[in-house]
């Protein structure tokens, strides 16, 4: 208690200050005392000649005694043109203030008790500034658009508040602690597109078109060849340890996403091809995902496909995630045609090699090796764990009522509570069903139900018996819960 009373008085004292300023042009005087007004009004304890100087007081002395004194917090000194030529010239009583405040000044370098307030500028627009505060920070109050801004830095520069204060030191970049940082031929693409973005620069497309060109290529670097040796060492460590190297890679691509959709107008057909041609860069030399050691890369395109719909659901793109889940994505194969597929059959594929083959080799007993590692990198703090855990869910109703198909809700083992995305809760709302209705790929609540009731139970029911926490289809979808809500 003794200490919340200590720092309460101390917070209720009144900072004191000292102006010092030229009385010419009378303009000036009267400029200055309505400043010292205002400062009184705003909590200040204002020391000035025209109110504190005593008929018969030197006033040298009583300026002297002003700069010295330790109860004076600051001093502001009023810089018109007339106190800056006689400064400089050392001339009439100005003269010998600022005397008396450049000695202070010399000799402490260091000295923040003085503050420069700029009343004027010269026709050129340099500030009015006599020689020895000519280098210090100043406040320019000289401008009238601007004067209320610089009055605030004013006020919280004398009460020690400033406007923007220093963020908490975080931790170091994971890269920093690697032993061996991983080298990403897109490095030097990443920071101008990103920038370009933001800004909204003209080369921002021939920037998105090269750093996509890298990215795919980067992506090959991280191919393990089908001949190496699996034992020595286990190739399910090989796989882990890559997919860990790729984890630089994948935040650039979150941080470039999010710029992208926040700051451009959205191509969905491009955001297809990406996607696209992801995949192909990883697969077009696959005979068989189950028996390929590339599981990394497997997982590394679940984890993409998700931080983009999750970027694209806190933008409330819905008509760009319809289009994204709606159409087929063409698979390219290096001794056969053309094949496509479903984002479910494209960009969520069973990890053998971790969720079989590690997980039993160190008895873990885990039901998702695969969810385990997304959810330890899951480090982005625009789109957190819980944003890609609910995307994941969401993803699963989508397959079933756009395609009839299953999207294994990898991530849902981490489901605490119901596990009701809460883009569906929301769908309470008649209004917010209206919305998103695209990505369900319904026009109405009826015909909603209608393709939910249409689902076999059956089959269903026997994909819900492993381990995942997610609520069903037919307990999700309900009359009572659907637009009820204006």
């Amino acid at each position: 208690m003794i200490v919340k009373t200590e720092k309460k008085q101390k917070m209720s004292l009144k900072p004191k200050i000292f102006i010092s300023y030229s009385w010419s042009p009378i303009l000036n005087k009267n400029w200055t005392l309505e400043l010292a007004e205002r400062l009184t009004r705003d909590g200040i304890h204002v020391i000035i000649d025209e109110w504190d100087a005593k008929e018969g007081q030197d006033k040298f002395h009583f300026m002297e005694k002003m700069v010295n004194d330790p109860e004076i917090q600051n001093v502001l000194i009023i810089c018109n043109k007339d106190y800056t030529e006689k400064a400089n010239m050392k001339k009439g009583g100005v003269g010998i203030e600022s005397q008396i405040v450049s000695s202070e000044i010399y000799n402490n370098v260091g000295q923040d008790k003085f503050i420069p307030i700029v009343r004027e500028s010269y026709d050129n627009g340099k500030a009015c500034l006599p020689t020895f505060v000519n280098t210090r920070f100043y406040i320019d109050l000289s401008n009238t658009e601007q004067f209320e801004e610089n009055y605030e830095q004013l006020i919280r520069r004398i009460f020690g508040k400033p406007k923007h204060k220093r963020p908490p030191i975080g931790e170091a970049p994971a890269y920093i602690s690697e032993d061996e940082p991983t080298f990403l031929q897109t490095a030097h693409k990443y920071r101008p597109l990103r920038e370009s973005l933001i800004n909204g620069k003209s080369n921002t497309v021939g920037l998105l078109s090269d750093y996509f060109d890298l990215f795919d290529k980067t992506l090959k670097d991280f191919l393990i060849p089908s001949n190496i040796d699996p034992n020595n060492p286990p190739i399910d460590e090989t796989i882990i340890s890559k997919f860990e190297q790729l984890k630089s890679l994948r935040d650039e691509y979150i941080e470039t996403m999010i710029a992208y959709v926040k700051y451009s107008v959205v191509d969905q057909e491009w955001l297809f091809k990406i996607l696209e041609s992801a995949y192909n860069a990883v697969n077009s030399k696959i005979q068989d995902l189950y028996y390929d050691y590339n599981n990394h890369l497997q997982l590394f395109l679940y984890e993409m496909f998700l931080y983009l719909i999750s970027i694209l659901l806190k933008h409330d793109k819905y008509d760009c995630i319809a289009f994204l889940l709606k159409n087929h994505y063409g698979a390219e194969h290096e001794h056969y045609d053309l094949d496509f597929k479903l984002y479910s059959q494209t960009f969520n594929n069973y990890n053998k090699y971790l969720d079989e083959i590690h997980n039993g080799r160190l008895k873990l007993n885990r039901a998702s090796v695969s969810a385990d590692l997304i959810k330890e990198r899951a480090t982005n703090h625009t789109i957190t764990f819980e944003d890609i855990l609910e995307t994941d869910t969401l993803l699963h109703y989508c397959g079933l009522l756009m395609h009839n198909t299953f999207w294994v809700p990898r991530l849902s083992i981490y489901n605490r509570g119901s596990g009701k995305p809460k883009i569906i809760q929301r769908m309470k709302s008649k209004r917010f069903f209206e919305k998103v209705k695209p990505i369900l790929d319904v026009n109405s609540k009826k015909e909603l139900l209608e393709k939910v009731n249409l689902l076999n139970k059956n089959i269903y029911n026997n994909f819900q018996g492993f381990n995942y926490r997610f609520i069903g289809v037919f307990e999700i979808f309900k009359t009572d819960e659907i637009c009820i809500i204006e």
